[in-house]
Formats: structure tokens, C-alpha cells, sequence
């Protein structure tokens, strides 16, 4: 095998060749700086020596300028006429020589060279490679908003596997109350969000690793934590609330409909800019970045409130544009580039060209039918730049939807890069609960930043490999596999288009007594789904992992996989209620209700692990009230008939 092929290097290289022969390397070299200019590769220079202490136990001094008594183990060469972020390494048998074309590429020719040293030890092969991204912005967005935010080191291990992967922005999604608003402490203050100066930490964290950390707050719609609030209830479209149209959710799980609170802003009311001045102006002087997501997306309610006679006379369309663009003037004047999410502005393609041309979108879909090949088009044709999004299918899952999430990610890219896609941001929601575990999504993080960097060298990355030996060091090489293979239960369900969901996850999350969603699921698909979760659970036995969290990552993986085993088994509950109404098995709902607690004690410990305790108990609160269920049902089915 070829020292190209033989290397397992993630993102994969633009262009990588080998040539007979390896350098050693010495104990007593240098890794050298070569001009004084060159300091600004120092970063970068400075990871190397870690990466080299590390992998290799040896401690290389820093050294800036070329001497003859000093041997270079590594050299730093800018290139200014190279295009930004491109980067070469050279391995020769006297020594490593990396060009680079900005102090970015530099980090990321280091990227690369860690994950050639960790495999290849000092004894490292000859060869060349030449490297630069597909897309220019790579980046991943956090829902920090629904439940789980996660503590400093969390997000500190977050942003390492990230820089690991040449990735260049991150975002945390806030809606509601976990970011702590000065001007607004009654908002948050039963909560624990991330102050101001921790996020201007984690800024100054990213900026080390050449991150930029994009402050991303939706502005528009998403707005239900605040609109619920007395005080800013007036400003809603529909204070009340509404039924949201039938169509837009599954029937069989919302048989009675699906009441929403009141979660988009009345567009014409003024003092709702205000309030927006007042969030911004609050939020964005921590974050040095100068570019703000605004969100604006699913903005169910427009025109159907306050707003309907306008809507009626303008379009909804001119509505949701004409707001689109009081919130870009807001932005601007802060000094910031706008990014949006464009699924509302997409289904008016005849007011694309009016939007501002400084303004990003985010084309956004989770499926992986989403027609990204399609709505990319359209922002192209338009001259309005944008950026693709999908996403890592962990949300309403328990552990992952791992086909979907890599059909979704590939389709994105290949799109993406085809209709001149200036971004590559991958989403992992928290949607119901943000039951699973984060492990769950780094599959999704693994894949996608492969494919941002570098599509067609990707499609078909080593996911599990890497996931083995640098993320998890599984020393069995069973884990990678065994991720995958656990985010693809969902294919064992009924065959039913489930969007953004599994029929496991919606089983836990409906009423006990709404028995429609088990009408498609038959005993052949509860008793294959047991046999299948069975399997990997043994599997998960065998697995070694080294990595400094190895403990923690199988414990969260064995809830995971505890969550999976109890929606079956109320699956078969609800199969018995389908068959004899309002009775069940007494034996199995009390082994079900004690199996519950378990799985809440063991979740609620997990929690605390990673996150801030804010959130646990509204993340568990539909498991509560299924527990509710089952001791109602348990009291009112009658006790067997003595024999």
C-alpha cells in the first residue's frame, strides 16, 4: 500500500504524493522560524511543538532563523503569493519543510502533520502535499437554546476537535435566555446561561485556533421564551397563540392538533426594534466577529394576526422582507454583515433579488432529499451569496439518524460547491429535550468538516477510522462503526417518512393513551428493533476506549442506547393498549416504571457531566409525565384474578 493511501488524514488532502525514503526524527533538532516575517506562523509553530512533545515524547525547541549549528526538524516558510489558506508540506529525508500562504494555513498544515505523526511516529515518509479548502467559511452551529448549554470546558473540547479539523467558525443558536442579557436579568435569572465574559473567553479561545466565534440570535421567529412573557406578550403577531395549520406536523402524534405560544414578532409594532437594539447591544460586544446571524426563520404567524390585513394587501412575502431589512439596517449600524436563514425568503424567489447584496443567506434543510441543488440556484442567480446547511440528524433521535445524516451532508457539499456556496455550517439541534448525548453528533461533525474542506476527496471519508483513532483512541476500532451503525435503528421503524425524527423518540414524547403512531409499527419491527439494540449494546462491551473522557463517552452511549430499549418496550405497551384499551400487562408497566427512574437517574447524572444544570429538569419533563402515565394506567388496570 502507498504512504498516501496507508495514511488516514481527515479532511483528506487536495493533492498528496509520496516518494521512496523517511526522515527521522532527531531528538536534539529545532523547529525553526525562518525569517523574522515568519513569526506569524509562531501559533502554529508553537501546536507543532505539543503535537511533537505529545505523539513523539520530545521536547523540541522554538528557534527563528536559519543557523548552521541548529538542525530544523520542521521549517515555516511564508509564501505571500500563494492564495490564502493554501499550505504544502514537504517531507525529505533531511528534514519537513511547511509553506504557507497566511498564519491560518500554517495552523492547518500542522493539522495535517499531527495526524501524519501520530500514525507514522518518528519515522515519517517522504512526500508532498498541497492543500486549500473548498469552502472558504467551515463552520458549526450549537443549539445552546433548548435545554443543554453546555459548561466552558464542554465548549473548550468542542472548539479542539474543530481546529483538529481545519474548521473556521463556530456558532452557538440562542433563542429564549442562555446568554445572560444585562439589560434584561428577570429574563434569565432562574436560569444558568453563559455570562458576557465567558463568551468573550471562548472568543479569545477560537481566535487562538483560528476560529471566528459568529454571534447567532434568531430576531424574528423562535421568539416563544420572550412573547410569553407578560411584559413582551404585546409584541407577539398573535399574543394568544395559535393552532399551527394542518399539514406543518404529524397527525398521528398531534391527533388534536398542535397548539403553538405566540412566537413571531408583530412587524409594524416599533417598540419591537427596540427591544432587538436592546438584545444586540447586549450580546455582540463580546463576540469580536464581525458578522451576525439574525436567524428569522419559521416565522409561522406572519400575517395570520395582527399583520393579516397588511399581509393581505402587500404579500407575506413583501412583509417578511420589509422586516428583513429594518433588522439589516440594525446590524449594519453595529458594524456587522448579516447572515439569515433563507426557508422563508426561498419561498418567494421573486423578492431574492431585492434583498440587500451584502446581506449572507443560510439555506438550511435536514433530509436528505433537501433540494439544495435547487434554492442554491436561486441565491446564485440572484448574486446574493449564501451559505449551505445541514445537518447532524442527532435531534429527536435518541442516537443519531446516521444515513440521513450523511446523505444530508454530502448533498449539501456537492451542491454547495457547485453553485458557488461561500460557507459550510453544520447544524446540531436540541429540538424536545436535546435527549442525546454529545458523542452522538460527532460523527456528523467529523463528515461534514471533511466535506467542507475538501468535497471530492471526501464523499467517501474513513469516518469511523478516524473516529477510532483520534477522537474515542479505541484501541478494539470498534466504536466508529458501532456510532454509525446505532444511528441507523430509525431504518427498523415502520418505513414512515418521519422528518427531523424517529418513531422511537416520538413514542417517549406522546401521550400514553395516543396509540396511532404504533398502528404502523408491528411486532415484527419492535421484536427486530430489540434484537438490533441487543447486538449493539453487547458490541459497546467489547469497545477501549483512551481517550480522557472514554468513561464518560460509554456511559452516555449506554443511556443512549437504555433510552432506545424503553420506547420499544412502550411500544409494546401501547400495541397492548391498541388491543385491549386502558389495560396492560401489570408486570411490565412496573418493571417499565422502575426501568424510567433508572434512566432518569442515570440521564440527570450524564446532564451534569458536559452542561449547566439550567434546562435538566424541562428536558425531563415529558418523561415525568410519562412516568405520570404509567402509574395512572397501573392503578386503574385491574390486578389478576387469583387462580
Amino acid at each position: 500500500m502507498s504512504v498516501p493511501n496507508s495514511l488516514l488524514l481527515m479532511p483528506y488532502p487536495q493533492q498528496i504524493s509520496s516518494s521512496s525514503g523517511y526522515f527521522r526524527i532527531p531528538s536534539g533538532g529545532s523547529i525553526v522560524l525562518g525569517r523574522k516575517e515568519d513569526c506569524i506562523a509562531m501559533p502554529a509553530a508553537q501546536k507543532l511543538q505539543k503535537v511533537i512533545s505529545k505523539a513523539l515524547h520530545l521536547t523540541l525547541p522554538l528557534s527563528i532563523g536559519i543557523h548552521s549549528s541548529i538542525t530544523a526538524v520542521c521549517s515555516f516558510t511564508q509564501n505571500p503569493s500563494l492564495p490564502v489558506s493554501v499550505y504544502e508540506i514537504i517531507v525529505v529525508e533531511k528534514g519537513i519543510s511547511i509553506t504557507y500562504s497566511s498564519p491560518e494555513a500554517a495552523f492547518y498544515a500542522v493539522a495535517t502533520l499531527k495526524q501524519i505523526l501520530e500514525q507514522t511516529g518518528r519515522a515519517v515518509p517522504c512526500l508532498y502535499i498541497r492543500d486549500y479548502p473548498d469552502f472558504g467559511a467551515r463552520g458549526l452551529m450549537i443549539d445552546i437554546s433548548r435545554n443543554k448549554i453546555p459548561k466552558q470546558e464542554t465548549l473548550y473540547k468542542i472548539v479542539d476537535l474543530m481546529a483538529d479539523l481545519k474548521m473556521n467558525q463556530l456558532q452557538l443558536y440562542i433563542e429564549g435566555s442562555p446568554f445572560a442579557y444585562e439589560s434584561f436579568p428577570e429574563v434569565w435569572k432562574l436560569e444558568t446561561p453563559l455570562s458576557g465574559e465567558e463568551i468573550w473567553l471562548l472568543d479569545a479561545y477560537c481566535r487562538e485556533r483560528y476560529i471566528e466565534l459568529v454571534p447567532n440570535q434568531n430576531s424574528f421567529g423562535h421568539m416563544e421564551a420572550w412573547l410569553s412573557r407578560p411584559e413582551f406578550n404585546g409584541l407577539a403577531e398573535i399574543p394568544e397563540g395559535f393552532m399551527l395549520p394542518e399539514g406543518m406536523y404529524a397527525a398521528d402524534f398531534y391527533p388534536e392538533g398542535l397548539f403553538m405560544r405566540p412566537g413571531t414578532f408583530h412587524t409594524e409594532d416599533p417598540e419591537v426594534l427596540e427591544l432587538l437594539e436592546r438584545m444586540y447591544d447586549d450580546l455582540l460586544p463580546y463576540f469580536s466577529s464581525e458578522q451576525f446571524n439574525v436567524g428569522c426563520d419559521e416565522t409561522y404567524e406572519l400575517g395570520l394576526g395582527k399583520s393579516k390585513e397588511l399581509a393581505e394587501s402587500l404579500g407575506k412575502g413583501h412583509l417578511y422582507l420589509s422586516f428583513l431589512q429594518k433588522i439589516h439596517k440594525l446590524v449594519t449600524k453595529r458594524g456587522k454583515s448579516m447572515q439569515f436563514w433563507g426557508d422563508i425568503i426561498i419561498q418567494y424567489p421573486e423578492l431574492i433579488p431585492q434583498l440587500p447584496k451584502d446581506i449572507i443567506a443560510m439555506e438550511w434543510g435536514y433530509s436528505a432529499e433537501h433540494p439544495f441543488e435547487e434554492d442554491t440556484r436561486k441565491f446564485r442567480e440572484a448574486g446574493i451569496p449564501f451559505y449551505v446547511c445541514p445537518g447532524t440528524s442527532s435531534w429527536n433521535s435518541l442516537t443519531g439518524r446516521s444515513d440521513n445524516m450523511m446523505a444530508n451532508l454530502r448533498s449539501a457539499a456537492i451542491h454547495g460547491k457547485n453553485n458557488g456556496a461561500i460557507g459550510y455550517l453544520i447544524t446540531d439541534w436540541g429540538d424536545f429535550g436535546h435527549w442525546q448525548h454529545l458523542p452522538i453528533s460527532y460523527a456528523g461533525f467529523v463528515y461534514g468538516a471533511a466535506l467542507a474542506w475538501n468535497v471530492d476527496a471526501n464523499l467517501q471519508a474513513d469516518v469511523p477510522g478516524y473516529l477510532n483513532k483520534f477522537v474515542f483512541v479505541d484501541k478494539s476500532e470498534i466504536i466508529g462503526d458501532l456510532l454509525l451503525d446505532l444511528g441507523n435503528y430509525y431504518k427498523l421503524e415502520s418505513g414512515l417518512s418521519r422528518p427531523n425524527d424517529t418513531e422511537m423518540s416520538m413514542l417517549l414524547r406522546s401521550k400514553l393513551g395516543n396509540v396511532l403512531i404504533v398502528e404502523q409499527l408491528t411486532e415484527q419491527h419492535l421484536e427486530q428493533l430489540t434484537s438490533y439494540i441487543k447486538d449493539i449494546a453487547e458490541r459497546l462491551e467489547e469497545v477501549s476506549l483512551y481517550c480522557e473522557d472514554g468513561e464518560l463517552v460509554l456511559n452516555e452511549l449506554r443511556n443512549g442506547i437504555h433510552f432506545v430499549k424503553h420506547a420499544i418496550t412502550l411500544g409494546t405497551i401501547k400495541r397492548q393498549l391498541v388491543n385491549t384499551p386502558g389495560q396492560v400487562d401489570r408486570v411490565i408497566l412496573s418493571e417499565q416504571i422502575q426501568d424510567l427512574d433508572v434512566l432518569l437517574h442515570d440521564y440527570r447524572l450524564l446532564w451534569s457531566e458536559r452542561n449547566r444544570m439550567g434546562g435538566l429538569e424541562q428536558s425531563v419533563s415529558k418523561l415525568l409525565s410519562l412516568r405520570q402515565e404509567y402509574q395512572a394506567l397501573l392503578n386503574f388496570s385491574p390486578a389478576p384474578s387469583p387462580s
